[in-house]
């Protein structure tokens, strides 16, 4: 029984996304000063013959410096965004995508008060967890009355886990939004060690319809897990985001996708979509040219333009260089890598402190998976985190409640950061 819990523990601890592709690295464009006008002065007043006799005129001040700095002023401060308003509140649900896919879901949603609720625990195995720094733990009932909210879906990457991201879930949950995470079954950790994973195209094909099944349920009053959420959720205001394997996933939910299982058609009660070092292959895997040039509501895509997993080329550039979302607004994080994006660096930092209860192969697995965002050579993971989650929740304000869009012509934005927006 012991070695069953180790090797759970290993694979809970891998819940990461692996897919592939070829590294490029984006490059802005810069617009070129303005030069300042100069006025010339006439002053060919009379003709003189004397050779040695010249006119010079006053001399204007250059402003071009002075132009430059004005409209450097212009610009408004990039500041990160803080956590928002409210508590937050996690709980744990099981809702189906048809009879044989039961899908266990983590739902963040504002929480007036917190109070003396324990602080959140996301469990690997018993007695190996990860500890909320923000989140505690509490049932629907307890959703602020300040609703309905914005229902924003989570989908993780490739062997991965629902919680992975919970500083970017717990962020958006912050400020107003209810955000559910479903473990796609048959493409988590557990069935990957249990020899239960699906084919790939199955998985590819399930994930968007859990995702639809996930929206299902949070608008459905019938449903005794989900009822307490439905009048706090507003089904005209709905986002789907997700990590690699999940990054894909929002676009075909976007989009139209098949593959040689099945085919999928977009769900139009989503507004808009957040893939995070997205997987999108090439034109004969994962997402068609087709189905990106079906894309047109607003995207933010994000990306570590050292991803090794899904380099910035093709899986970016595809986006940017096919779909008609508007806006599209492309960052990518300076140094950043895929694993940038997930809690894997907490994991690596918070469970030696459990003790013996973590067992060395937790630890080195953990170890081996951050390699790729938690090195010296990375963005340091707090800036990545604190990155995404402003550029992310700024997005989805401007889709959901007219904020402002950061974009480079208003904001003096950070050298860490290569940003492109249409």
């Amino acid at each position: 029984m012991r070695s069953r819990l180790l090797a759970l523990a290993v694979v809970s601890a891998v819940a990461i996304a692996a897919c592939g592709g070829d590294d490029d690295t984006a490059t802005p464009t810069t617009d070129a000063a303005t030069d300042a006008a100069t006025e010339t002065t006439d002053v060919a007043a009379e003709t003189t013959t004397d050779a040695s006799a010249q006119t010079t005129p006053e001399t204007t001040p250059d402003t071009t410096e002075e132009t430059s700095e004005t409209t450097e002023l212009a610009l408004a401060e990039f500041e990160i965004l803080p956590d928002g308003p409210y508590d937050v509140g996690v709980t744990t649900i099981t809702i189906n995508a048809g009879s044989e896919r039961p899908l266990t879901l983590d739902v963040w949603f504002p929480v007036a008060d917190a109070g003396e609720a324990p602080v959140h625990q996301y469990t690997l195995i018993p007695g190996v967890y990860y500890e909320s720094p923000d989140a505690v733990t509490a049932t629907a009932d307890q959703i602020a009355p300040d609703g309905p909210y914005p229902l924003v879906v989570y989908s993780h990457g490739s062997g991965g886990l629902r919680y992975i991201a919970s500083y970017y879930t717990e962020a958006i949950a912050s400020h107003g939004y209810v955000v559910a995470a479903p473990d796609h079954t048959g493409n988590t950790a557990a069935d990957r060690l249990l020899g239960a994973e699906a084919e790939f195209d199955v998985n590819a094909l399930n994930r968007p319809n859990d995702v639809v099944a996930t929206i299902d349920a949070m608008l459905d009053p019938t449903s005794t897990e989900t009822v307490g959420f439905v009048a706090a959720v507003d089904p005209e205001n709905i986002a789907v985001t997700g990590h690699s394997f999940g990054g894909f996933t929002s676009l075909a939910v976007a989009g139209s996708y098949e593959n040689p299982v099945g085919s999928f058609v977009a769900d139009d009660r989503v507004d808009a979509i957040i893939p995070l070092a997205p997987a999108t292959g090439d034109s004969t895997r994962l997402m068609s040219d087709a189905g990106l040039e079906s894309i047109g509501i607003p995207m933010l895509v994000m990306v570590g333009t050292n991803d090794q997993t899904t380099p910035v080329d093709p899986n970016v550039t595809r986006i940017w260089d096919l779909a008609e979302s508007e806006p599209l607004v492309r960052v990518e994080l300076v140094d950043a890598e895929h694993q940038s994006f997930t809690d894997v660096c907490d994991y690596q930092t918070f469970l030696p402190t459990l003790g013996d209860a973590v067992p060395a192969p937790v630890l080195e697995t953990i170890d081996s998976q951050a390699t790729e965002g938690c090195d010296e050579a990375a963005m340091p993971i707090e800036r990545a985190k604190d990155l995404s989650n402003t550029f992310a929740i700024n997005f989805l304000e401007s889709v959901f409640r007219d904020a402002e869009l950061i974009t480079d012509t208003d904001t003096a934005l950070p050298d860490d950061i290569i940003f492109m927006s249409r």
